[in-house]
C-alpha cells in the first residue's frame, strides 16, 4: 500500500495489550523467558575459570569463536530460512526454530557437563557450536513475529519484546543463576538452565504448530482486504 492509504495508528497503552491477544505472539514472549541460552554470555567464562581451572586471559579466548559462531549461524541461518519457508511455508519456521533450542542443549550438555584435557582448544569449538546454535535464533524469531502482527504494530510489538521480555530474561538468569551457582556449582547451574530448560523451551514451541498457521493467515487475510479496499492490485 502507498503511504496515503496504509494504516496509522496511535500507539496506546491497549493496542500494546492488545498484541497478547494473538496466541502466537504470547507463546513467543513465555519462550524468551525460558530462552537459557542467555547464560552462555553472562557466566560462560567464570564457568572456564572457576569449573575447568584457566586463567581469566586464557578463557576469555572463547568469546572469538562464540562470536564468529553466532555470526555463522546468523548469516547461514537466514539463508537457511530461505529455504524452509520455500518448502514447509506453513510449519517450517516453527520446526525451524525447535531445532535451534534443541542444538544449542545438546551443545551445551557436551560442552560443559564435562571436563576435557587438552588446553583451551576443544572448549573453542563447544563455543563456536554454541554461538551459531544462539545465532540462527534471530533469522527465524523476528520474521516469524512479524508474521503475525500487523504492520502497524510491529514496532511496539518488538520493543515489548526487546525492551520488556528480554530485559527481564536477562535480568532473571544473572541474578537467579548467580544465587544458584553458590550453593550447587556453575556447572550444575548450566545443566538445568542450558540444557533441560532449552528442551523445555523447545517443548514449549510446539504450540505454535497450532497457532502459528492461524494468526499468519489472519494477518494475510486483513492485509489483503485493505489492498482490495484500497483499490491496489499488489
Amino acid at each position: 500500500l502507498n503511504e496515503t492509504v496504509r494504516v496509522k495508528n496511535p500507539v496506546t497503552v491497549k493496542s500494546v495489550l492488545a498484541l497478547f491477544r494473538v496466541p502466537t505472539y504470547s507463546v513467543m514472549m513465555f519462550s524468551r523467558l525460558l530462552s537459557g541460552h542467555l547464560l552462555i554470555v553472562v557466566f560462560g567464562i567464570q564457568f572456564l575459570v572457576t569449573e575447568r581451572g584457566f586463567s581469566n586471559a586464557v578463557a576469555a579466548v572463547v568469546g572469538i569463536p562464540f562470536g564468529a559462531g553466532y555470526l555463522a549461524g546468523t548469516v547461514g541461518g537466514g539463508y537457511l530460512l530461505a529455504f524452509v519457508d520455500r518448502r514447509w511455508p506453513e510449519r517450517g519456521r516453527v520446526s525451524y526454530l525447535q531445532l535451534a533450542q534443541v542444538l544449542f542443549a545438546v551443545v551445551a550438555f557436551f560442552g560443559t557437563q564435562f571436563h576435557y584435557s587438552g588446553g583451551i582448544g576443544l572448549y573453542c569449538v563447544f563455543w563456536a557450536l554454541m554461538g551459531f546454535g544462539q545465532g540462527v535464533n534471530p533469522p527465524v524469531n523476528r520474521p516469524l513475529v512479524a508474521a503475525v502482527v500487523l504492520p502497524e504494530l510491529r514496532g511496539q510489538a518488538f520493543a515489548v519484546w526487546l525492551s520488556v521480555f528480554e530485559t527481564m530474561a536477562w535480568a532473571v538468569f544473572a541474578l537467579a543463576a548467580g544465587q544458584l551457582a553458590e550453593s550447587l556449582g556453575i556447572q550444575e547451574v548450566f545443566l538445568w538452565i542450558m540444557v533441560v530448560l532449552m528442551l523445555l523451551n523447545a517443548a514449549v514451541l510446539s504450540v505454535l504448530h497450532r497457532t502459528y498457521p492461524r494468526d499468519a493467515r489472519r494477518v494475510t487475510h486483513i492485509l489483503a482486504e485493505r489492498r482490495r479496499l484500497a483499490g491496489d492490485t499488489v
